[in-house]
């Protein structure tokens, strides 16, 4: 009735308070056509007007394409609690990949596609070639017939190109060097390559340290850094937290203050005891964090350790040894020698190399034949004064203000005498030389040359 009012109004033109009976016939014949159009387009676009027709009901929400989700095949087996697959050598692992812990990696933000990391899985095991597998062993239907597809968690267990576990995650790890150049670069001559390339396939690879889908950001929390290397050095780890530096990291997960393994053996260019020049470098290691005022003062420990350090007989000879770069190992003590290496403590703990009766015996490592008083010749890192202990006070003004002065400046006075005399003898040379040819053209020429000589 209302779009029969609405039609019937539009039909009276500009006077709208005239009654509609009052209108010319020809106008309510009008309206009466339009209403009836009206009704014959209202029931063809009414759902199910005629048979075989359906009006559009609302847009289904589009599932995951191929574009949207690459990875989309792979999950279909890869998310089965009970898809496992059998290495040559008999070895079962399960190939179940926890979706959600890939998207929370750093790979999954990323974009990153499993073909990216698993470049064969074009080959292998779907080509059709292959006789452990086909689509009725995983995809299910009601009645056991093809048709359409009932996901179900089925056991299925298929059997892997590798000879065993170790091989596949170290053809797979080839892959991370595609992305990670620079890391790649840096450990080539690490301590863990050369270990693998003497033989041993288990020294750490990239999935060793980092994880495979579960890889997230390095050093969160940072005492995971020795967890992670604590795997394979278990003594190492074991003593390292029991050490200062180790138990506060244990307290305080995130301390950036404490030094981890990479600190002081690197990241991917792993250095050890038996590294090129490691030896002569600790001191610099150590000295990174003990000379920097801001960082020592948060614990009260002092900063002039290291120079104290460079300025004796050990420190000198070290440090001349690092900066040479010869490669040879400098025989002095360094920091590590005296305070230990993973088993550091506190100066006053009982436990340290170098509190009490300790000391000697961190000194006769190269000194055997040191005697209880030897240790006392050390200064334990504190400077000398005239108070606390004169004579060696007196032995470093003699040493600083005479002794380096006066060889010194000998040196630079025999070397000019030496210079002004050299000097000297050449232009005597000269002078008898000049002398010697002057009396032989003479005795040549006669004279004649008494002649040239007037002119």
């Amino acid at each position: 009735m209302n779009m029969l009012r609405f039609v019937a109004l539009l039909s009276r033109g500009p006077s709208l308070r005239r009654p509609l009976s009052r209108g010319p016939r020809f106008g309510l014949g009008l309206a009466l056509a339009l209403a009836a159009l009206g009704l014959v387009l209202g029931v063809l676009a009414a759902p199910g007007w005629a048979a075989g027709i359906q009006a559009p009901g609302p847009e289904p929400t589009p599932g995951p394409t191929s574009e949207e989700s690459p990875d989309a095949n792979c999950r279909m087996c890869h998310t089965n609690h009970n898809f496992r697959g059998r290495f040559r050598n008999g070895e079962v692992i399960s190939l179940y990949v926890d979706v959600g812990v890939f998207d929370n990696s750093v790979h999954g933000p990323a974009g990153l596609e499993c073909i990216a990391c698993h470049p064969d899985t074009e080959r292998y095991p779907h080509q059709p070639s292959n006789p452990q597998i086909d689509c009725t062993t995983c995809h299910l239907t009601e009645d056991g017939q093809v048709g359409a597809v009932v996901r179900r968690d089925v056991e299925l267990t298929v059997d892997l190109p590798y000879e065993s576990h170790r091989e596949m995650t170290l053809a797979i790890n080839e892959s991370c060097a595609t992305c990670h150049e620079e890391a790649q670069k840096e450990a080539v001559d690490s301590m863990h390559v050369r270990v693998m390339e003497s033989g041993n396939h288990y020294a750490p690879v990239c999935a060793d340290c980092h994880g495979s889908h579960d890889i997230t950001v390095p050093g969160r929390p940072r005492v995971q850094v020795t967890r992670i290397c604590g795997r394979c050095h278990k003594a190492v780890y074991s003593t390292y937290r029991t050490s200062v530096h180790g138990s506060v990291l244990d307290d305080e997960p995130d301390n950036t203050d404490v030094p981890t393994c990479v600190d002081c053996h690197g990241v991917h260019s792993v250095r050890g005891p038996r590294s090129v020049g490691f030896h002569n470098d600790t001191i610099a290691i150590c000295g990174e964090c003990h000379a920097d005022p801001e960082r020592m003062s948060k614990y009260g420990v002092a900063t002039n350790v290291y120079r104290t350090y460079l300025e004796d007989f050990h420190g000198r000879s070290v440090n001349l040894a690092r900066l040479a770069r010869t490669g040879k190992v400098s025989p002095e003590a360094t920091c590590v020698n005296c305070h230990g290496t993973h088993n550091i403590q506190p100066p006053e703990d009982p436990r340290s190399t170098v509190a009490g009766p300790n000391l000697l015996r961190a000194c006769q490592h190269c000194h055997p034949g040191a005697s209880e008083r030897f240790p006392d010749a050390w200064m334990r890192h504190r400077e000398p004064t005239w108070e606390e202990a004169p004579i060696i006070a007196a032995i470093n003004m003699l040493y600083g203000y005479v002794l380096v002065p006066g060889v010194i400046g000998g040196f630079l006075l025999y070397i000019g005498l030496d210079a002004r005399k050299r000097w000297q003898e050449k232009r005597e040379r000269i002078r008898r030389a000049i002398h010697e040819a002057e009396k032989e053209i003479e005795a040549e020429l006669g004279a004649d040359y008494d002649l040239f000589e007037d002119e």
